[in-house]
């Protein structure tokens, strides 16, 4: 039976990949004596063959000796909703029951990685389990150390593309990181390293998280009269140059320069550069600012208030109160906002944001369609030891002792000093830029003029680049004045009620994580207790799974989990630790359980009583102390 059943699997396998059958017979031997290790079946309290690796003397335990199910249950059901499309990676098949309940918890659309380190595990499991019987039809990769690992880095990389990193869960099987540490850290260092343009992109956004759901509630407001980043696809005409402005310290040399470029090119700049920029009597045709704490001195000029504004819904409250022209959002991933949308029948479109304001700005240069792309003042780096172009903090801006800053190579010199942060927009432009040429016929210019060297883009003054480029006139002006909310008077009453629904809605919250707390109450509660009663405790785990999954559900659960990293730590603590007893397991659950809960019930309160203040629109002086009190309580002060 277990060789009938090993053809039947390399049969699968050799369908689903073709060529591997072939490689691990050239491989096996080698394979097994390399990893000298001896997997053995041993009967689980259960009454179940659970397996075992003996090496070098040791016999570890690849599932729960008492329970095998309960493991994977407990740490699927901790680690939340897997929602559709989530990419999800299972290191180890020592303990099937892993993947059995993430198939049971998820749907067709969820695309699974199995990275198997050691050959042995696989190969025993060939004889035990139906590989077809489990994969059906969904989308599942199969990366196996000897035989095809060197395929790792590229599955990993193109199942967390675009934005599927926030989605993305992780399971390393018990005793794996015993078994082959060497291995387990390769598997995270390359997820890390393939999540790192993601987090890249939400560095500043998760940098200031503490100040989101407040500044998000303040800013919704905008949204039901404002304008979709994509409405600008088609209606800017594409076939002029456009010039991404930042405030490095270069712009001082060239700032002049760009008069020339005005109804000649669309120029967007960065909310540091509006300043030098309107002080020399240039007005941009768009800015954008990202930050959530950014200070409104640095577009306080009456010519800024009208200029069209690429922004977030998270964005800095006084910025965005201070402006009073067409506002231009993008999908952030909030459902909240989908929400929005949907019920009007409409979409919002996103792209990559690339966590400074200055990629956020050339992402949307490159999605409008231009195909001549120009940097000005985008140094990241220290030019000349000032970190900003004279006019943005300071009339003057002042040197800075950069002397154990790290050294990047230059424009026009051989190194510049620059921060990490600064060098990691630097190589997120590097390979966006490498990414975007592979499908577009696009022209990347650098006419900085100093700073740091972008790879992929052709070096240029400024001047020789308006000579050559901007030949043609437009008025890209009078293009965005013509545009239209995105929604009409109808669907934007229909927003509003559901704005002022939304107090509700996070009571909601409030009352779940109550019960919530109580059910995790009752399971500490009956794991203390001697011949604890099963039946009870999967009946216990069911309706703490229906809470959950109320909680989840919530469309303003998603703004208040990003701001409480005390209760992520919660629920990361203790998530490997392996427990003797299923009564030990329920004791851990529920000492995670009721922190989460608690925590959470204090910042849902905090925040029911935000949103109350805000969409009453009643004294606006206790939404402001509010916010504070809610910043404060999430670890932040002002």
């Amino acid at each position: 039976m277990p060789e009938k059943l090993m053809n039947r699997n390399l049969k699968a396998l050799e369908k689903r990949f073709p060529g591997i059958c072939e490689i691990m017979d050239e491989k096996k031997e080698e394979l097994l004596q390399k990893e000298s290790m001896h997997i053995t079946e041993e009967t689980a309290f259960t009454e179940e063959q659970i397996l075992v690796a003996e090496k070098d003397g040791r016999r570890l335990y690849l599932a729960g000796r008492r329970n095998p199910k309960a493991h994977a249950e407990n740490q699927i059901s901790v680690l939340g909703k897997i929602v559709p499309n989530a990419p999800v990676f299972v290191m180890g098949m020592g303990n099937i029951h892993y993947l059995e309940k993430l198939i049971e918890e998820s749907d067709d659309s969820v695309i699974i990685l199995i990275y198997e380190p050691l050959f042995s595990v696989f190969y025993k499991q060939l004889k035990r389990i139906d590989f077809e019987e489990i994969f059906g039809k969904r989308t599942v990769s199969l990366v196996v150390e000897g035989i095809n690992e060197e395929g790792l880095e590229s599955v990993v990389g193109t199942m967390l593309q675009g934005d599927k990193v926030p989605l993305m869960k992780y399971f390393i099987l018990p005793n794996y990181v015993e078994l082959c540490r060497e291995q387990v850290n390769r598997f995270l260092d390359i997820m890390i390293e393939k999540s790192k343009r993601y987090y890249v992109d939400l560095g500043t956004k998760m940098f200031f998280s503490p100040y989101q759901a407040e500044n998000f509630y303040h800013n919704i407001k905008h949204l039901p009269t404002g304008y979709k980043a994509f409405q600008l696809f088609r209606t800017i005409p594409a076939d002029v140059p456009a010039f991404v402005v930042a405030a490095g310290p270069s712009l001082n040399k060239n700032i002049k320069e760009l008069k020339r470029a005005k109804n000649k090119s669309f120029i967007i700049a960065v909310d540091t550069a509006v300043k030098p920029l309107l002080q020399e009597g240039i007005k941009p045709d768009m800015f954008a600012t990202l930050d959530g704490i950014k200070p409104l001195e640095l577009v306080e000029m009456e010519q800024a208030k009208k200029i069209p504004l690429l922004t977030l819904v998270t964005a800095a409250d006084a910025i965005m109160d201070y402006h009073t022209g067409k506002k231009f959002f993008f999908d952030e991933g909030y459902e909240y906002v989908r929400k929005l949308f949907e019920m009007n029948g409409k979409t919002l479109e996103g792209f990559p944001v690339g966590g400074s304001v200055a990629t956020l700005a050339f992402s949307l240069a490159c999605y409008l369609g231009f195909r001549t792309i120009i940097f000005v003042g985008q140094d990241l780096a220290y030019t000349n030891n000032r970190s900003h172009a004279d006019g943005t903090f300071h009339a003057q801006m002042l040197e800075e002792d950069t002397e154990d800053f790290m050294k990047v190579p230059g424009n026009y010199e051989e190194e510049v000093p620059t921060l990490t942060n600064l060098n990691d927009y630097r190589k997120w432009f590097e390979e966006y830029i490498e990414w975007w040429k592979e499908g577009h016929e696009v022209t990347f210019i650098n006419a900085t003029e100093g700073g740091a060297k972008i790879e992929g883009t052709e070096l240029m003054t400024l001047a020789e680049v308006i000579d050559q480029e901007c030949g043609k006139e437009v008025d890209i002006s009078s293009c965005i004045d013509g545009m239209e909310p995105v929604f009409n008077e109808k669907e934007q009453e229909k927003i509003w009620d559901y704005l002022y629904d939304t107090p509700k809605q996070v009571h909601e919250i409030v009352s779940l994580a109550r019960e919530g707390k109580k059910l995790y109450h009752q399971l500490d509660k009956l794991c203390k207790k001697g011949n604890m009663d099963k039946r009870a405790y999967l009946k216990i785990l069911k309706r703490v799974k229906r809470n959950r999954k109320k909680i989840e559900d919530n469309p303003n659960y998603q703004l208040l989990s990003e701001s409480m990293t005390k209760a992520e730590q919660i629920i990361r603590s203790g998530q490997y630790l392996r427990r003797e007893t299923i009564e030990e397991e329920g004791i851990e659950l529920a000492r995670q359980g009721k922190k989460y809960m608690e925590l959470l019930e204090e910042y849902a309160r905090i925040m029911e009583e935000y949103t109350r203040k805000i969409f009453d629109f009643q004294d606006k002086g206790s939404a402001g102390s509010d916010g504070a009190r809610l910043r404060s309580s999430l670890g932040q002060t002002e």
